[in-house]
């Protein structure tokens, strides 16, 4: 069996669609979308990963300079190989085919249902029944591991940090959509193959977790780094929270 809180998320499900989107910088429409389809074994671990689905699509307001200088979109290759959203997500559907059913969506971060949610606004003639599915089955797997691992100051990590912790290389190019659906992917293969990491980072992120008593916080710090806790350190650290 997978880990419990990853099974939990999973629901059952044996299709995970890993999917990473780029959007214009200000009104959030779509403009690239790179996805692997995985089936999964029971224990959770991949299966089978199938061939690679990649579209531009043609937004409706302009890219943004800072868009087009990260992700190296520009208006010329939309225009020359970008098709209109609601035709994008036919194919996409197509794409997931007999496995729709039975598929989770694997983002990472909020940011790409946003996408989806603007590129529906800006289109009329989208389908709204495929986005509502995309989002209901939707797993943010950022929110997912940032209770778990942390930087210090209790935020979150990008998608390569995470990669660095689980000692993974990041492929290809960042804010290529496909390349990033990659290292999703890739991501949650280390998680699972590598439990150990998890917990040893949790261990450290439980020791400056901010919203944390601060008794507990002591006690926590106490036991992260091996020394022994006895019911009078416990008392020991309730009264030192009023010196």
């Amino acid at each position: 069996m997978p880990m419990k809180i990853l099974d939990r998320k999973l629901r059952k499900k044996r299709t995970l669609v890993f999917v990473d989107l780029e959007g214009t910088g200000f009104s959030h429409e779509m403009i690239e979308i790179g996805a692997y389809l995985a089936t999964l074994n029971e224990d959770g671990t991949i299966k089978k990963v199938g061939a690679p689905f990649k579209r531009y699509v043609l937004a409706h307001h302009p890219i943004g300079h800072f868009v087009e200088n990260m992700t190296h979109i520009t208006q010329k290759l939309l225009e020359k190989e970008g098709k209109p959203f609601a035709e994008v997500l036919r194919e996409f559907r197509k794409y997931v085919g007999k496995h729709w059913d039975d598929a989770l969506f694997v983002t990472f971060g909020n940011h790409d249902m946003v996408i989806f949610h603007r590129s529906l606004e800006e289109n009329e003639d989208a389908s709204e029944v495929i986005v509502k599915y995309i989002n209901k089955n939707n797993i943010d797997f950022s929110a997912f591991l940032s209770p778990y691992v942390q930087d210090l100051n209790g935020n979150p990590l990008s998608l390569a940090n995470y990669l660095k912790v689980f000692g993974v290389q990041f492929e290809g190019r960042a804010h290529d959509a496909l390349a990033d659906a990659y290292n999703l992917m890739d991501l949650y293969k280390a998680v699972l193959e590598k439990p150990n990491i998890l917990i040893e980072e949790y261990a450290k992120t439980l020791t400056h977790y901010h919203h944390a008593p601060l008794p507990v916080a002591k006690i926590i710090k106490k036991l992260t780094e091996g020394e022994s806790v006895t019911p009078e350190d416990w008392d020991i650290a309730i009264a030192e929270t009023f010196k």
